[in-house]
């Protein structure tokens, strides 16, 4: 009986040892499991991402090929026909222009502009005043310029305003600007002029050179006048009478609205006249009588081809009354009064 208990006592320890074990078994394993749970979500975050970007991309692909029908959105290409409302836009440059004279009449003062604000923006037109303007420089500057954008378009005066054309010949003439800069208005450079705008203020030229014709009386006055009081040389156009001449000395016989009225002054050398008259100069300088000493303008004085008359130097009754009431021109004997005969 007592063998028996104690085969059964044996037999139960074996069951609780094996039991034990089991049961140890099973800590371990599940220990290791839940490892393996731990390592595993990184790669299965990995397969989630997998399927999440293909769930993005597939939606993006499908949805794109929905907004295909952006093709839809051409009507609002379509809308360009509202481009067609930009016609009213248009019109508002049409407005614009009354805006302008509707902000004179505001409820407040508009500040006229001074010389001075002029002068900010535009210095050196104030500074050609100042210096070259002439009687402009005695106009402020607002006097002529009456308006001025965006309160004004048209800034730029008429010389009307201030040279009444009733007052003088000179202002009816067309394209003032030809000739005067309006800041300085004097120092004239022609351009495309007409002769009758020079006349209208040196009437007397004009006379002059209608009274001697010649032909200067044919040309532009800017042919000569390039620049308003001032002249070409002579020598420009004509030879020298002789090389040493200058244009002092060509004025000193010739006036250039009359040339052909030669009037002499003192002083003129005898070769300048024999470079015209080549064979009477050579007759005098020859000469060994007492012309041969005087100057041509002594006898030829103050205009050309004038002559003196021999008793205006030499006694009428030289040679006795009784010779010259036989020969009563001197050149009967003398023959050449530039080569005086014995």
């Amino acid at each position: 009986m007592e063998k028996k208990n104690c085969i059964i006592t044996m037999g139960f320890i074996i069951v609780l040892i094996f039991f034990g074990i089991w049961f140890l078994t099973i800590i371990k394993t599940t220990p290791a499991e839940t490892d393996v749970a731990k390592h595993k979500p990184e790669p299965a975050a990995e397969h989630k991402i997998e399927p999440a970007t293909e769930h993005k991309t597939e939606p993006v692909a499908e949805h794109k090929p929905e907004p295909e029908p952006v093709a839809e959105v051409e009507p609002t290409v379509e809308a360009e026909p509202t481009v067609e409302a930009e016609p009213t836009v248009e019109a508002e440059p049409e407005p614009a222009p009354a805006p302008a004279v509707e902000v004179k009449p505001a409820d407040f003062d508009i500040v006229p502009l001074e010389d001075k604000d002029c002068a900010k923006c535009h210095p050196y037109a104030v500074k050609d005043i100042n210096e070259r303007g002439g009687l402009h420089q005695s106009i402020g500057c607002n006097e002529c310029h009456l308006e001025h954008p965006p309160l004004g378009n048209d800034p730029i005066p008429t010389c009307e305003m201030c040279h009444d054309p009733g007052d003088a010949e000179h202002y009816n003439i067309k394209n003032c600007n030809a000739c005067h800069y309006p800041h300085y208005p004097t120092e004239m450079e022609f351009g495309e002029i007409n002769v009758s705008a020079c006349l209208s203020c040196h009437p007397a030229q004009g006379k002059e050179m209608e009274a001697n014709p010649s032909e200067h009386a044919g040309l532009n006055c800017t042919e000569c006048h390039t620049v308003h009081r001032e002249w070409n040389n002579c020598a420009d156009c004509h030879t020298p009478h002789a090389e040493e001449m200058t244009h002092a000395d060509c004025l000193a016989c010739h006036k250039p609205h009359s040339p052909k009225a030669v009037n002499y002054a003192d002083g003129i050398p005898n070769n300048y006249c024999a470079c015209c008259h080549e064979n009477v100069g050579n007759a005098l300088a020859s000469s060994k009588k007492a012309h041969a000493e005087m100057s041509c303008i002594e006898c030829h004085e103050s205009e050309h081809m004038a002559v003196t008359q021999c008793d205006g130097c030499h006694d009428a009754d030289l040679h006795g009354t009784t010779m010259h009431e036989r020969y009563p021109l001197c050149l009967d004997c003398h023959n050449n009064p530039h080569a005086l005969a014995e």
